[in-house]
This record gives C-alpha cells, sequence and structure tokens, in this order.
C-alpha cells in the first residue's frame, strides 16, 4: 500500500533524480567543451611559444658563430607584391603570399637572413631549438611533448631535411602547422605537439563546472537524506504505530480493539478466536486503516487503494459495497470495530476507523 505520504517522498526523489540527471548531462557538456578549449588554448600557447623560442634561439645562436653583420637601411617601406633575391646562380622572384606571411616565425628581416646563414653553417642546432620550445611548453602544460622537422629549399633547387624530438610524432595527426624562418619561404619549419587528454585540459575552476558539481552533490545529498528520512518513516510507522485505538502487538501484527490484524499472514483473528482471511481488497483497506493519520480514510484514497479509476463510472457505488462488506466482516464477530462515515480536519469526506464499547 502507497499512502500519501509515500507519494509525496516518492514525487521528492524522483524531483531530484531528474535535477541529478539534468546536472549531470549539463556537467559532462560543459566538461568537455572545457577540455576542447583548453587543448585548443593549449595550441594557441604553443605556436607563441614556439616564435619566441624560435628567436631566443636564432641570436644566440648567431651571435656564437661570430660572424660580423650589420644591416642599414631598415625594413622596406613601399608594399610591392614580389620579393627578389640576387645570387651567384642568378635572381630569384617570390609572390608574396599572405597565408604564408601569418606563418612566419620573424617579422624582422633581419632575423630572417640571421636563421638563413645559421642553418646554412650549423643546421644540428636545430636540437637546441627543439629543447628551447619543449622547455617552454612544460611551462604551458607538462604533458606536452613536441617534434620539429626542417625543410631547407635551396634557390638552386637543392633540397635538404632535418628532423628533430620524437620522430614517432612527425605525422599529420600531430602537427601544428607550417611555419617559414625566412621572407622567401625557402626554409620551412614543420612543428608537431602532442597535447594531453581533454580532462588534462579542463578548467575545473570555470564558474559553470562548480556550480554544476555543487548542485550534483547536493543532489547527493538530498536524495540520500530523503530515502533515508523515508525509509526510517515507513520502518517507525510501520511497526510502531500505537495509539489509542491500534496497538502495534508484533512483527506485522497490530491489535484494533480486541482484534489482531495480521499483515502478513493477511488474517483478522477475533476475540472467540475465529479467524478471517481478508481478501486483497479488505486488507488494503484495514492496513491503510491501520496507518492512516487518526485512522481516516477520504473517499478519493479509498478510491485510490482500491486500485479504482476516479472518474469511472460507478465508483462512487463500488466504494460503498467496499465499505459495507468490511462492515459486515467486523460486525459479524461482534468485534467493536467499525466504520463511521465523517469529515477530517482538512473538510475531506471519508469513513473513520472507530471501536465502540
Amino acid at each position: 500500500m502507497i499512502n500519501s505520504t509515500m507519494k509525496h517522498y516518492q514525487s521528492i526523489l524522483f524531483a531530484l533524480c531528474g535535477l541529478l540527471l539534468l546536472t549531470l548531462g549539463i556537467l559532462v557538456y560543459q566538461v568537455y567543451d572545457s577540455g576542447v578549449g583548453g587543448r585548443e588554448r593549449c595550441k594557441r600557447e604553443a605556436e607563441l611559444s614556439l616564435k619566441s623560442a624560435a628567436e631566443l634561439w636564432v641570436n644566440r645562436e648567431f651571435d656564437k658563430l661570430g660572424i660580423p653583420f650589420y644591416y642599414e637601411g631598415g625594413e622596406p617601406k613601399t608594399k610591392n607584391k614580389v620579393r627578389r633575391m640576387v645570387l651567384a646562380e642568378g635572381e630569384f622572384v617570390v609572390e608574396i603570399d599572405s597565408v604564408k606571411e601569418a606563418k612566419r616565425l620573424f617579422t624582422s628581416w633581419m632575423l630572417g637572413t640571421k636563421a638563413n646563414c645559421l642553418l646554412l653553417t650549423n643546421p644540428s642546432s636545430v636540437d637546441i631549438l627543439n629543447e628551447s620550445w619543449q622547455k617552454s611548453l612544460h611551462k604551458i602544460q607538462t604533458h606536452c611533448a613536441s617534434a620539429i622537422k626542417v625543410q631547407l629549399e635551396f634557390p638552386d633547387g637543392e633540397k635538404e631535411q632535418l628532423m628533430v624530438g620524437d620522430s614517432t610524432l612527425i605525422i599529420d595527426k600531430y602537427k601544428l602547422g607550417d611555419y617559414y624562418f625566412d621572407d622567401m619561404y625557402f626554409l620551412k619549419l614543420s612543428a608537431y605537439l602532442v597535447v594531453p587528454s581533454l580532462c588534462l585540459c579542463v578548467d575545473w575552476g570555470e564558474t559553470e563546472i562548480l556550480v554544476c558539481l555543487i548542485i550534483v552533490l547536493f543532489s547527493l545529498c538530498a536524495f540520500a537524506f530523503v530515502f533515508l528520512y523515508n525509509k526510517k518513516k515507513r520502518k517507525s510507522g510501520k511497526k510502531h504505530n500505537s495509539d489509542d485505538l491500534v496497538s502495534y502487538f508484533s512483527e506485522k501484527k497490530y491489535q484494533i480493539g480486541k482484534v489482531i490484524f495480521d499483515e502478513e499472514t493477511l488474517t483478522l483473528t477475533f476475540t472467540d478466536q475465529s479467524v478471517s482471511r481478508c481478501s486483497p481488497q479488505t486488507y488494503k483497506l484495514i492496513s491503510a486503516f491501520v496507518h492512516a493519520e487518526n485512522h481516516f480514510l477520504s473517499n478519493e484514497q479509498i478510491v485510490e487503494i482500491c486500485d479504482w479509476i476516479p472518474d469511472e463510472t460507478g465508483v462512487s457505488e463500488r466504494r460503498r459495497v467496499a465499505i459495507s462488506q468490511l462492515r459486515k466482516l467486523l460486525d459479524k464477530h461482534k468485534s467493536h470495530v467499525t466504520l463511521k462515515s465523517g469529515e477530517n480536519d482538512k473538510k475531506e469526506i471519508g469513513i473513520y476507523l472507530c471501536v465502540e464499547g
């Protein structure tokens, strides 16, 4: 039998479950979105650190060569669509590519020239660039790993390729991008980066994630409290529901006046020691009267207990017949237990379980 109080608790539990599931769904989305955003942010910061490490590397390593370097005149003031370079082999012309321009490691023509000279004279120094970049990455995210591939394409058509770092990382899956040392696009650097998993890139301090975690924790605590309180309430209500009318007799047995009601065997034992077995409907009604507040059941509660459809035709007559049959059963053995029509404090019309005499 599920009384209105139990249904009230069940409604609360269902509401808490709904809130918990909804919040968990939002939390999973927020964690995933934060992780994806964290990985993208890590890649952007890695690109900036690569440019910074490259500038530091080219200045230090070029100075070690001891080659005098002087340039006067600054950067060209006029914007041209092409760049020209004159070598012994002849003049080389390269069209300015806006996409490649955005991927240049150095905005300064002078640094590009230094890098060109450095890679031609000491290409192995690229190892130092990768080590410097790796140190910068560890400041961003300790679980990052990097590798570099440098492709040297000389004006005469000769090509050379250098790979530093973990060679297993030099695949398209881990490619961060292609970058250029010089403004003629002859010296290309391909950077490879392994970023951590989504979980390691999540910003657990984000307001949305913290709010979801608090709501989940609150829902779990509230769910556990309501569940345990309801369980305790039902247990105490069934075993210790004693008053002037109904007394707790023993395990699942109650004494109504001088009648013993056994919920386990579904029987009524009267003063003359006669035993009557309750029908399913009779059992539901007696059990409901025993556990109800003031042993009162409203007409609507009786319909609900008997599993009838409230708006069904003839339900009022069925209710009267059911109460009449229960009343006859109690009167048959002169139990002094009876049922009386009445009204409770909420102005609900129904039936009281009473003991006379």
